[in-house]
């Protein structure tokens, strides 16, 4: 088999994905949550529910879809050591990479805003993949400070456990403020061209608390 035909089955596997999210999203809006079952969504998108389960382990994951996908340590490490010396923007370059999946389909994202408002518990599994990347990063971050302590910004008495802590935090309030903030525009300017701005406006807070 060649690499076209392989290009061929990812491209179907990923239109498949796809029409279950869309398709378990559109039903919950239309008939309300406790209406839609996996056999439901199956049955609207003419799949088996073996085909179902192969993309998703549970209803809610086809409803709430993937809003991060943790990033490789490896890769984690390799964005971290592009920033020498800045570990914020390391850890936003991370969580960056991690939010990726969120540039593909901004329209099944505003529906999903309606349904996590009517249902808070969809963003239960949303909020644990975002603690997950937290975590990963404060650790991986402050091995970084500790094997290379000049590469942290704050004086070097201070615990590099506590300013990679407070790095990813910060990191991680700018990146949902960027999303926000790039959902409520046009969508016409890449997200990361928010970053910048909206970390000056956090620092005019910060300072201004003093």
């Amino acid at each position: 088999m060649g690499s076209e035909t392989l290009g061929l089955r990812e491209r179907k596997r990923i239109a498949t994905r796809e029409l279950i999210e869309r398709t378990a999203v559109e039903l919950v809006l239309e008939l309300g949550y406790d209406e839609v079952t996996v056999e439901r969504i199956c049955e609207a998108c003419d799949l088996s529910t073996r085909t179902f389960f192969n993309y998703f382990p549970t209803k809610d994951a086809a409803i709430g879809g993937i809003a991060i996908v943790v990033p490789p340590t490896e890769v984690i490490s390799e964005l971290l050591d592009a920033h020498p010396n800045d570990p914020l923007h390391g850890a936003l370059a991370v969580f960056a990479e991690a939010m990726k999946i969120m540039d593909e389909r901004p329209d099944l994202l505003v529906h999903r805003r309606q349904l996590f408002e009517r249902h808070p518990t969809l963003l239960q599994q949303h909020l644990a993949t975002f603690h997950e990347l937290e975590d990963t990063l404060t650790r991986m971050l402050t091995e970084e400070l500790l094997e290379r302590p000049t590469h942290g910004r704050l004086p070097a008495d201070m615990a590099a456990a506590d300013e990679a802590t407070a790095t990813v935090i910060i990191a991680g309030a700018s990146m949902r403020y960027v999303f926000r903030a790039w959902q409520k525009s046009e969508r016409d300017r890449p997200r990361a061209e928010l970053v910048d701005p909206a970390l000056t406006l956090m620092a005019h807070i910060l300072r201004s608390a003093h």
